[in-house]
């Protein structure tokens, strides 16, 4: 019998796990990359860049950190190494074409319409289809030619944090164009080699926009760079809870309300009583975040999948247990939601998947399926708050549970009774399946 071939887009983390658990279940993987290495937006990173989380939570369930790893919070070379390791180690690599970039996705042998009066996924409540492929358009970047591909099923692994920089709106003329300085997206910045990263900075006054991960690392950067001489301005429009009001280095902190126009001397600040009066600066850089709704609502030719993101908001694309949607058939998304460990939270998603593509268990109706995704939006809404829409950041146990449940497998995964009540769970935690009786 012929193998089913899933095509899966992306060899970042997501993407090395979806291809390793397809490969477990006999699979024919072939994952599409855009560009020559693995590991996502871990490949180039700013040359500060560490991991936020314990590395004790953000590791694979079958492939430890090496004993070399000593720090709780690696650099990025060795979360980079790491992570080339787990590819070398499940011989992953032969399944990647790399350079290879997935310019769209259509599903073809079925109507919009006849998939859009579907009682159950994919009309049988089954993972594959008789009738229906997905044809996958492909440009290799060295050669410059298009290619075309039919898979029987498709995972997203685009991920949120690249690729499509999220570019604040600004009045006709008092944007970027009108400021006599520099203007990069942290995208670029990141993107440049450490030396030129340091020399672009030097000696200058800086204004960082934004107020997480990237922007504090490049605000911190660019004040060790420049010390108190050239301070550096981190502007933000939401304040939120950091460590200490002012950081070393000379960074002060300041809560401004919004980044309003450009002039050409700097920055005007809307809601300021000086906001006639710019900051000055010779250089922005904006760490405003990426639209990877965008990119992944793009890649679909069919307007009616389109709209299916384009309805929801822009942190989200309304998926049963974060993975599938019921009106897409033959199509997973891995990767998209955040977690307090992405790692994690994507293996345990890319083992579901695996148990549900051979047949461990099957979804239920679309009906039923949908009834359970708003449930789970109403309870992110009272779980999360102000941070609604990150998904299972907030519910991290009880997320793993149910997909435990969803498998055969045993949610408790500790030895003992107060183990269960007191330990923290963690990845290695779910190396084995442990089936529930």
């Amino acid at each position: 019998m012929e193998k089913k071939q899933i095509g899966i887009i992306g060899a970042g983390i997501s993407g090395l796990l979806a291809c390793k658990y397809m490969l477990s279940k006999g699979f024919d993987p072939i994952v599409f990359e855009a560009k020559s290495d693995v590991g996502g937006v871990w490949i180039k990173t700013i040359a500060s860049t560490k991991l936020q989380t314990l590395k004790t939570m953000y590791q694979f369930s079958d492939f430890p950190w090496p004993s070399s790893v000593t720090e709780n919070f690696p650099a990025q070379h060795e979360v980079f190494d790491y992570i080339q390791s787990y590819a070398q180690h499940f011989d992953l690599i032969k399944h990647i074409r790399f350079n290879t970039k997935v310019v769209g996705i259509e599903y073809e042998g079925l109507s919009d319409e006849e998939i859009q009066s579907y009682s159950l996924w994919n009309g049988n409540g089954q993972p594959f289809s008789f009738k229906g492929k997905w044809k996958v358009v492909v440009d290799n970047i060295e050669n410059n030619s298009t290619k075309v591909h039919k898979v029987d099923f498709v995972i997203l692994c685009v991920g949120r944090f690249c690729d499509v920089p999220n570019i604040p709106e600004f009045p006709p003329k008092k944007g970027p164009e009108a400021f006599h300085g520099k203007v990069i997206h942290s995208m670029d910045y990141a993107a440049m080699d450490y030396e030129s990263a340091a020399n672009f900075v030097k000696g200058k006054q800086v204004i960082v926009v934004g107020f997480r991960k990237s922007a504090l690392d490049i605000a911190m950067e660019c004040s060790e760079a420049n010390g108190l001489k050239n301070q550096c301005t981190v502007l933000y429009r939401t304040e939120q809870w950091i460590g200490q009001a002012n950081l070393p280095w000379g960074l002060p902190l300041t809560c401004l309300i919004c980044l309003n126009s450009f002039c050409e001397e700097g920055i005007l600040v809307d809601g300021e009583p000086t906001s006639t009066t710019p900051l000055k600066t010779d250089v922005v850089i904006l760490a405003t975040g990426f639209r990877g709704d965008q990119k992944l609502r793009d890649i679909f030719v069919s307007q009616v999948f389109q709209d299916y993101k384009q309805g929801s908001s822009d942190e989200t694309f309304p998926l049963y247990r974060e993975i599938v949607h019921p009106r897409i058939p033959q199509l997973a998304v891995i990767g998209f939601s955040e977690s307090f460990s992405n790692l994690h939270t994507s293996e345990m998603k890319c083992r579901w998947l695996a148990e549900l593509l051979d047949g461990t268990f099957k979804l239920p109706s679309i009906k039923e399926m949908e009834n359970v995704m708003v449930e789970w939006d109403e309870h992110l809404k009272r779980s999360s708050g102000e941070h609604y829409r990150r998904s299972c950041i907030a519910l991290p146990i009880w997320y793993n549970d149910q997909l435990c449940k969803d498998m055969g497998w045993n949610p408790k995964r500790k030895k003992g009774f107060f183990a269960e009540l007191f330990e923290p769970y963690e990845p290695l935690d779910y190396v084995s399946p442990s089936r529930s009786n």
